[in-house]
């Protein structure tokens, strides 16, 4: 019984934002792919951040789409990333 008041007691203690992740998908407009190897390096840059559980590249339409945790990970963590990779992005809209 003790448990299950414990269970009952925890959102009301953290918060009900703590306890369940929201996961996002995004799209990305991604500059200066050039080359057949530059939609793996983006990729690869976007799946090392934490909280990245997806990541695909178009290299005909310069775009990456991404899936990732909101608590762990940003839109700006994402770009920051790409940035550092030599390829700036900005949020599809």
């Amino acid at each position: 019984m003790k448990k299950l008041m414990a269970l009952i007691m925890l959102p009301m203690i953290f918060g009900t934002s703590s306890l369940v992740a929201e996961i996002r998908t995004v799209s990305l407009k991604v500059d200066n792919m050039t080359c057949a190897a530059c939609p793996y390096i983006v990729k690869k840059s976007l799946l090392s951040l934490e909280g990245v559980s997806q990541a695909s590249v178009d290299y005909d339409q310069k775009t990456a789409t991404v899936t990732f945790d909101d608590d762990k990970s940003s839109v700006a963590k994402l770009t920051a990333s790409k940035a550092k990779a030599g390829y700036p992005s900005a949020l599809m809209e």
